[in-house]
């Protein structure tokens, strides 16, 4: 079985191709940046140059493809270059599997870029083309390590904009080895698969899990969804993205996102990796915690 991988070189990707490459699969990756590429995915994967908003550069990438994974950057114009894959695919026979977003947030009122996985997937289903859906929780990758420890770093403080509510956090390993078991075998078609940690974490949670392996204190502050916003701007994130941040962030304190599934245990075959475990990797001296 031949899978094209689009989005290769972000937080899932990478682990899509690992996982793909260690259970014996030749995946080929169509990619704009070769050099940067090859240095995260290694010499056996099939590069193949080109971008996917190009319609023939997806075409010719998925010649002779069973399954296409679809990701690409999370972008304002997301929707548009991903329709335009499906329709590229469309009467192809190639199964594709999308990475989607938070399942509670997967709704024509939802936050921006949630409102558009809402519309791909309804083309998508419709499209009459096989496919599966996954819908991953928040990442820890996103959350924690992009936008809760460089603030923590500069300030010492955390800012807690979902109160005493917690997120079931994934991890990128994750759902790289859910979608590399799912792009291996066809049980899961025409399903949408919702992944997520083993169990919620809250922001003081956090905060305790991060002091203790740093040694440093990190203060609590309570903030609002909307100084989220105004601090994430401040720091130079796109309008549109720190209102995504923001509308995300009032689900979470809705306590949306603190549902648990069991999808990456009866996918993979293994519970899915816990916060400690992604903290020890990301804070602690290598060896520190083995």
């Amino acid at each position: 079985m031949t899978a094209l991988i689009l989005g290769a070189t972000g937080n899932v990707g990478p682990h899509v191709v690992s996982e793909l490459l260690r259970s014996g699969e030749e995946p080929r990756v169509l990619v704009r940046d070769e050099a940067r590429a090859r240095q995260l995915l290694g010499d056996e994967v099939e590069l193949v140059v080109g971008d996917f908003t190009d319609p023939a550069a997806v075409a010719d990438a998925a010649d002779d493809i069973d399954t296409v994974f679809l990701l690409s950057p999370h972008d304002f114009a997301m929707a548009d270059a991903q329709l335009g894959v499906i329709r590229q695919l469309r009467r192809s026979g190639a199964r594709i599997v999308k990475l989607s977003g938070t399942d509670s947030a997967i709704t024509p009122q939802g936050p921006h870029v949630c409102r558009q996985h809402w519309e791909i997937e309804r083309v998508l289903i419709e499209s009459g083309q096989p496919f599966v859906i996954l819908r991953p929780n928040s990442f820890l990758q996103v959350i924690v390590a992009r936008l809760m420890l460089p603030a923590m770093q500069a300030t010492g403080k955390i800012m807690n904009p979902i109160g005493a509510e917690g997120i079931s956090f994934i991890d990128a390993l994750d759902v790289g080895a859910v979608a590399a078991r799912v792009i291996t075998s066809h049980q899961w078609d025409g399903q949408t698969l919702v992944l997520t940690g083993p169990h919620p974490v809250s922001y003081a949670e956090i905060a305790t899990l991060v002091s203790e392996r740093t040694g440093a204190p990190a203060d609590l502050i309570d903030v609002t969804p909307a100084e989220v916003r105004t601090s994430l701007v401040a720091r130079g994130m796109a309008e549109w993205e720190a209102e995504h941040f923001e509308e995300m962030y009032e689900l979470f304190r809705a306590g949306e996102s603190a549902f648990v599934t069991d999808t990456v245990q009866q996918v993979t075959g293994r519970p899915p990796r816990t916060i400690e475990a992604f903290l020890d990797a990301l804070l602690l001296p290598a060896g520190a915690n083995a």
